[in-house]
């Protein structure tokens, strides 16, 4: 077997199509391992930023707290003062898949005056080009690249022999059609698998330490292992049906345009029409409406004019924070209506994902990477649940019309959200069974072959 094994990597390796399409996946990862060494660059960069304006924020707020000095009329506005800033943790591997890593926001600024509309203003995307021209990243070779590269190492695994007519005296030599089948397998798939092996480890010597991240780079390889011994099986499968070499390469190629392209395009339109949520002008018209009539309903309740600099402060925030509360409720069953259609879309997602071997390739390495939708949405969840713990803090002494201490600071809300980190076990069991059932398919075919 293993002379067998050395006998097709030599025929492989003297094929200069085959070689070409060795090179062109060596250029996709080198470029792959550039572009996700930059994103990564920047989420540790941006994330640092962040950092130094939750550390301003912080001192600035110890030094407000700690001045006896302040006047009563300039202290009674300390809860719309506080700043602080929510960093979410940097997913491991940003740069093996960068999933929604470049358009979901990471950090964000919580104050009294902040709403959950405005909650996350700005994104992570720098610019918005970077939409339409796409990105490439370690998971988007494996996905899509790596089994066309595959696709075409193998598709004429037995059928080209068939068509030659010399099937019968290479079986014989190679003893059963299974066994030849095998040795044929294993090199091609180890060519392809091989450079994306070199290039996870060059991210990994180049990246940065993060604990956790050796294990999940490890389930990451695993996956796309999995995902393309899947396509070798296909291509075993295919060839020991009776066509011919070109017909075998089409069914290849139609199979993989299916499961890459148009199923998920399919799937995508499917997801959104589904479940459409609500409009966010809706949201913008009621939230508008609603501040203007609070704001006058305010003012004919409170007609009285206070009679100090204090009083007049705190009336005017007393205000604000009513008036806040009111455009809160109303546009809150919005929000809510909005979130149960993205629960509900991404169930739906979740589900037809099943039928695409691609789908469930990519949904598995990113979320081993910590770049998935799911990990996303979760720090928006915990980011919106800290700001309402965060305005319920504060409007406190506005509604009290007490004046902030230091002591107080203990008490200002914490967040502490870390990623589930949970690995993509189904994924990985759904790839594997389906390798291994068109394996015994083609092994059972192949068994029974007979050859005029």
């Amino acid at each position: 077997m293993l002379r067998l094994i050395a006998l097709e990597l030599r025929i492989v390796l003297r094929d200069r199509a085959a070689v070409g399409l060795l090179a062109v996946l060596a250029g996709a990862l080198a470029l792959a391992c550039v572009s996700g060494g930059g994103l990564m660059q920047s989420q540790i960069e941006g994330r640092a930023a962040a950092q130094t304006r939750q550390t301003e924020a912080a001192d600035q707020m110890r030094e407000r707290l700690a001045n006896a000095e302040l006047p009563p009329e300039d202290a009674i506005l300390t809860p719309y003062r506080l700043r602080q800033v929510l960093i979410a943790p940097l997913p491991v591997l940003a740069d093996f898949s960068s999933g929604r890593a470049p358009i979901d926001p990471y950090t964000t600024t919580v104050s009294m005056r902040t709403s959950r509309d405005t909650l996350f203003q700005r994104s992570g995307l720098e610019n918005p080009e970077l939409l339409v021209r796409g990105g490439i990243d370690l998971g988007f070779v494996v996905v899509v690249l790596a089994p066309l590269v595959l696709i075409g190492l193998l598709y004429g695994l037995f059928a080209a022999d068939r068509d030659s007519g010399v099937a019968r005296l290479i079986v014989a030599q190679a003893g059963s059609p299974v066994r030849l089948i095998g040795a044929r397998i294993l090199p091609r798939l180890a060519l392809v698998l091989l450079p994306i092996a070199a290039a996870v480890l060059a991210q990994l010597a180049t990246g940065p330490d993060i604990a956790g991240r050796w294990q999940a780079a490890g389930v990451w390889l695993l996956v796309a292992s999995l995902f393309l011994l899947f396509w070798a099986a296909c291509g075993a499968w295919i060839n020991s049906l009776d066509i011919g070499a070109e017909t075998a390469a089409f069914t290849l190629v139609a199979l993989w345009a299916l499961l890459t392209l148009v199923l998920p395009a399919a799937f995508s339109a499917m997801v959104q029409a589904s479940n459409p949520p609500p409009s966010r002008f809706e949201q913008i018209a009621a939230a508008r409406a609603t501040e203007v009539a609070s704001t006058e309903a305010y003012e004919n309740d409170h007609p009285e004019i206070a009679s100090g600099e204090f009083e007049g402060r705190l009336a005017s925030i007393r205000k604000t924070w009513d008036v806040a509360q009111k455009v809160e409720a109303a546009t809150a069953p919005i929000d809510r209506r909005f979130a149960t259609q993205l629960a509900a879309q991404q169930r739906v997602a979740e589900a037809l994902s099943w039928a695409s071997p691609a789908l469930i390739a990519k949904r598995a390495l990113e979320q081993t990477a910590g770049t998935d939708p799911a990990t996303g949405q979760g720090f928006r969840a915990e980011s919106e649940a800290y700001l309402a713990a965060f305005r319920d803090f504060g409007g406190d002494f506005v509604e009290r019309g007490a004046i902030m201490q230091s002591a107080d600071a203990a008490r200002i809300p914490r967040i502490s959200w870390s990623p589930g980190g949970s690995l993509a076990w189904q994924a990985m069991a759904a790839l594997a069974a389906l390798a291994a059932g068109l394996l015994l398919l083609a092994a059972r075919r192949f068994a029974r072959l007979t050859l005029a």
